[in-house]
C-alpha cells in the first residue's frame, strides 16, 4: 500500500447490483481503497433486472437476470433490516460464494449470507417475495437518476460526479491502490470529463 496519507478520505457512492462480476472487482478494489484511508463508500443497490426488463436477452443472461432480482431481495430485505454494514457484509460472502466459488442462487447461499449477518428476522424465502420489487425498482432508479442517463453496474459517484465503471476484468493488483484510486479522484473532478475506453483484452 502506499504510504500514509494526510487528507480525509474521499466520499465515493457505489451503485452495484451484486451478481454483476465486473462490480465484484471494483468493490473489492474501492474496499481495498478505504481500508488504505482513501475512500468512504456509501453502499448503495441498482438492479440489472430492472434494467433489462423488456429486452430479449440471451439464455445465460436471462439466467443472470433471475439470479439479479433474486438476489436483489435478498439484499434489500438486510439493508431495510440491518442497515448499510450489514449489507456490505453480506455482498461480500454473497460474492465469495457466487463469483469465486461458483454457487448456484439458491436457499443454501441464501442462508448462508443472512448467517454471516445475523438476520434472525429475515429466511430465504425473501429470495421470491416480489412485495420488495417496488423498493428495488425505487433504488434503481435513484442511480439513474444520479447517473442522469441509463447505466449499468458499478456506477460511482466521486466530486458530485457519477459515471459508470471502472470496470476490471480481474481484480487489479492492491500494492498501489491507493495511488490508483487517488488518479480516479483527480480524473473525476474535471468538470469536461465524461468517459474512458479501451476494448477487453480478454
Amino acid at each position: 500500500m502506499a504510504g500514509e496519507r494526510t487528507s480525509d478520505p474521499t466520499a465515493v457512492t457505489l451503485w452495484l447490483d451484486p451478481v454483476c462480476p465486473f462490480t465484484w472487482n471494483t468493490a473489492r478494489w474501492l474496499q481495498a481503497a478505504a481500508e488504505a484511508g482513501g475512500a468512504a463508500i456509501d453502499w448503495r443497490l441498482m438492479n440489472l433486472a430492472v434494467l433489462n426488463i423488456g429486452r430479449e436477452l440471451p439464455a445465460p443472461q436471462q439466467a443472470r437476470m433471475a439470479d439479479s432480482r433474486r438476489i436483489g431481495r435478498l439484499m434489500a430485505a438486510i439493508r431495510r433490516d440491518l442497515g448499510v454494514e450489514a449489507l456490505v457484509n453480506a455482498y461480500f460472502t454473497f460474492g465469495e460464494a457466487y463469483f469465486d466459488q461458483s454457487a448456484p442462487v439458491d436457499q443454501a447461499l441464501a442462508d448462508k449470507v443472512l448467517a454471516a449477518v445475523g438476520a434472525s428476522q429475515i429466511t430465504s424465502a425473501v429470495l421470491d417475495d416480489d412485495t420488495l420489487d417496488d423498493s428495488i425498482a425505487q433504488a434503481h432508479q435513484a442511480a439513474q437518476d444520479a447517473y442522469g442517463a441509463t447505466g449499468g453496474s458499478p456506477l460511482l459517484t466521486i466530486n458530485s460526479h457519477t459515471f459508470f465503471g471502472p470496470v476490471f476484468t480481474e481484480l487489479p493488483a492492491l500494492e498501489s491502490v491507493a495511488t490508483d484510486f487517488a488518479a480516479l479522484v483527480t480524473l473525476t473532478a474535471m468538470p469536461q470529463f465524461t468517459q474512458i475506453e479501451r476494448p477487453r483484452v480478454h
